[in-house]
């Protein structure tokens, strides 16, 4: 339907669009002729408002003499009106706070939520693939007090985990130097479900029987690389921004919404769906899978990966919310972030 909008109704839609971002209310004839410099009268904008009302793209809340722009009306703003660089502040604080190498990778992750919240006023999220689908690159493995075992993996994403395992068999550090090399060489660039599947495959052969190298990989892979049933992670910050936003004083939806961010597996497949695929993507009201999210919009980055699981985040907050500013935001929030994991693989 943008097509049928000629450049005089894309100015006004777009002017009266930022007109309501910035103020929350309803758009008037008479402000928005302020906003366009008289360029054009107050009737001929109440015309133009009127035919841009049929075509879907406005709204007539109650008895006031303003419009609201739809989610058909965001849409098409999202979509062909705007262009907008974020600020080179922002740029460095984002590079500066998310590049450092000290700290884990799930505390830059959790960085990276934090960030695009902060930066956005809004919710930011982060959401890394569950275990199981997540693609081996590298493991250490570090004798402790027996039985214990440290093994610290690295995926090939970048994100590293450290897990504690107990072995029957005692060994030096030697012997499990040897461990982590077989499987550093033979199962690097697959994902842990794959490699699980390999070790049962490795546990019926005869030959397991006779190699005592084998044997201990076995035992250490089978629990190194156990995903113990965890799913995807979700990082979250800033769901308070929502009780600050004009329009958000119903607290039945409220609840609704604030019980979606508490329950993880829904929460997962929600964002999800709005993650996949590469690139900055725009869900606006009712274009969100879950109806608990209609009054919201969220902007998106995947980061998907070959025969793999990837990550993906994003912002989620008001339909209402300064798209150009968060597109950018999270587009480069996404760039550095995958540079900062990048950089703590290698």
């Amino acid at each position: 339907m943008a097509t049928l909008l000629d450049d005089r109704s894309r100015e006004v839609l777009k002017s009266l669009i930022q007109l309501h971002i910035a103020t929350g209310e309803p758009v008037g004839s008479e402000s928005l002729a302020r906003s366009l410099n008289r360029s054009l009268s107050p009737a001929t904008l109440r015309n133009i408002m009127s035919d841009l009302e049929k075509l879907g793209y406005l709204t007539h809340p109650h008895t006031s003499a303003g419009r609201m722009p739809t989610d058909e009306g965001y849409r098409v703003y999202v979509d062909s009106l705007m262009r907008q660089p974020l600020p080179a502040r922002d740029a460095l604080a984002i590079d500066s706070e998310l590049r450092p190498r000290q700290g884990s990778s799930s505390e830059v992750l959790e960085t990276a939520s934090h960030l695009l919240s902060r930066l956005s006023r809004n919710v930011g999220f982060v959401v890394a693939p569950a275990l199981g689908g997540t693609a081996f690159r590298h493991i250490d493995l570090v004798r402790l007090v027996h039985p214990r075992v440290l093994v610290v993996m690295v995926s090939r994403t970048g994100l590293v985990t450290h897990k504690v395992i107990e072995l029957e068999e005692e060994m030096d550090q030697d012997q499990l130097q040897a461990c982590a090399n077989y499987l550093n060489t033979h199962f690097a660039g697959m994902t842990l479900s794959a490699i699980q599947a390999r070790l049962l495959d490795l546990m019926r052969e005869e030959k397991t029987l006779y190699d005592s190298l084998l044997k201990r990989v076995i035992s250490v892979g089978e629990r190194a690389f156990a995903s113990e049933g965890e799913g995807a992670s979700v990082y979250l910050d800033g769901t308070s921004h929502i009780l600050e936003q004009r329009g958000f004083e119903d607290m039945d939806r409220m609840k609704a919404l604030f019980k979606t961010f508490e329950e993880k597996s829904r929460l997962v497949k929600i964002l999800n769906a709005c993650i996949s695929g590469s690139g900055i993507r725009v869900i606006i009201g009712h274009e969100n899978p879950d109806p608990d999210l209609h009054d919201l919009a969220l902007v998106t980055a995947g980061y998907p990966l070959e025969g793999e699981a990837g990550w993906g985040l994003g912002v989620l907050g008001s339909t209402r919310m300064e798209y150009a500013r968060v597109m950018s935001l999270v587009d480069h929030v996404a760039r550095s972030l995958a540079t900062a994991l990048e950089e703590r693989r290698t």
